[in-house]
């Protein structure tokens, strides 16, 4: 048997549950273990199936960056906004926070292929790692796709300034 095994780590119930809603929505054959050492809860996948491990390590990506997206994105981009832009009144960084959102339900190909930087990472990373503990893997392992945000707020700043003054 070949045994493939992923641990994410981390210290979020809620992270934790979100995972698991996602990884039991997969049509692929996992074992799912949830386990609380020390600080960290630790969710374990399991996939015994010798075929399809390429798809289980993309699958498995997929799950995880849906996690970033939904708990850290929204979050980076506030704080780009407030940390690059505090000149411009809390009504203009709403706006631009707003203009940033819209901008990222555009196509990736239209907006640099977040998607794909973002599952590119993580699926490198499982490839080398048995293990992710989420939250350093967010602050410390995915510069590449953080500066994709900052780039997208930046052009929402020009596509907010064009606006007032069209």
């Amino acid at each position: 048997m070949n045994l493939k095994s992923v641990c994410i780590k981390t210290i979020s119930e809620e992270k934790i549950e979100f995972l698991i809603e996602q990884l039991e929505r997969i049509p692929i054959n996992i074992y799912i273990s949830n386990y609380r050492f020390k600080t960290f809860d630790n969710l374990i996948i399991h996939y015994a199936d010798k075929e399809y491990i390429d798809e289980f390590y993309e699958i498995i990506s997929l799950v995880i960056k849906k996690c970033i997206e939904k708990f850290y994105e929204d979050e980076f981009i506030k704080k780009t906004v407030e940390k690059n832009y505090f000149y411009l009144s809390s009504i203009e960084r709403s706006y631009i926070y707003e203009i940033t959102k819209k901008v990222l339900e555009l196509p990736d190909e239209k907006i640099g292929y977040k998607n794909d930087i973002l599952k590119k990472l993580i699926k490198n990373y499982l490839l080398e790692n048995k293990k992710i503990v989420l939250e350093g893997f967010v602050n410390f392992r995915i510069k590449e796709y953080k500066e994709l945000l900052e780039k997208i707020v930046e052009v929402s700043v020009f596509s907010y300034l064009d606006l007032i003054t069209f």
